[in-house]
């Protein structure tokens, strides 16, 4: 299992995608925003039952929380391989248009 400073990230990240304010996300788990807070920075522990509501309240499966990541540099990887086997310049370009509406459905900043 992740340890506690894992967990909080991964609930920060679920968050962030799911476009909420601490403070919202603390209305739809009814807790208040500083336990949110300190959910995600891994300092405040948390019961099985309660990240099962905080994956509900995210609208991601409870196994998210505890999926091991490959490094960021795996996925990077990973990512241009795929990228590499498209077949055409044309499916390159649809691909990256592709991910980057992907981005901004996911609120994230783009570079």
């Amino acid at each position: 299992m992740l340890d506690m400073k894992q967990l909080g990230q991964r609930i920060r990240q679920a968050r962030e995608r799911a476009g909420l304010s601490q403070e919202d996300f603390a209305a739809l788990i009814a807790r208040d925003q500083r336990a949110v807070s300190q959910y995600e920075n891994g300092v405040r522990k948390l019961s099985v039952t309660d990240l099962a509501r905080f994956a509900q309240a995210l609208d991601m499966p409870l196994a998210y929380f505890y999926e091991e990541l490959p490094p960021a540099d795996e996925l990077d990887q990973r990512l241009l391989h795929e990228f590499h086997q498209l077949p055409s310049p044309e499916l390159k370009a649809l691909a990256i248009d592709m991910l980057r509406l992907f981005t901004r459905a996911l609120h994230l900043p783009l570079p």
